[in-house]
């Protein structure tokens, strides 16, 4: 009896496991991404668990100018962390989000005007 009340047990942990489970989300993804259109490599990914939604807006450097926005690409990633890389003349600012679908396009400046 005791074994089978285990195994009961078990059984119910696999069908309702303990804890919270975070609701898949569903990411844009996009290669050029710029004042709220997608200009090239349009598609969506679904993140189960991690980070999630990865928003990266490119900057160039010029003299003139300074950081001078150039593009913002969408995607999922595993790793993602909110930062700003710096690469000689180019500089990648990256914004993360979850939990909500398509979270990611309404970050950084591929949105604005």
């Amino acid at each position: 009896k005791h074994f089978q009340s285990k195994l009961e047990e078990l059984f119910m942990l696999k069908l309702f496991p303990l804890g919270p489970v975070a609701p898949d989300t569903v990411c844009m993804v996009c290669q050029n991404y710029k004042k709220g259109q997608c200009l090239r490599g349009k598609d969506k990914c679904i993140m189960e668990q991690g980070p999630g939604c990865r928003t990266r807006d490119f900057f160039i450097f010029s003299a003139k100018d300074g950081w001078r926005y150039n593009h913002t690409q969408l995607d999922c990633y595993d790793y993602c962390v909110s930062s700003n890389f710096y690469f000689g003349d180019l500089k990648i600012s990256t914004f993360c989000c979850k939990g909500r679908d398509f979270c990611n396009i309404y970050h950084g400046k591929g949105q604005e005007p």
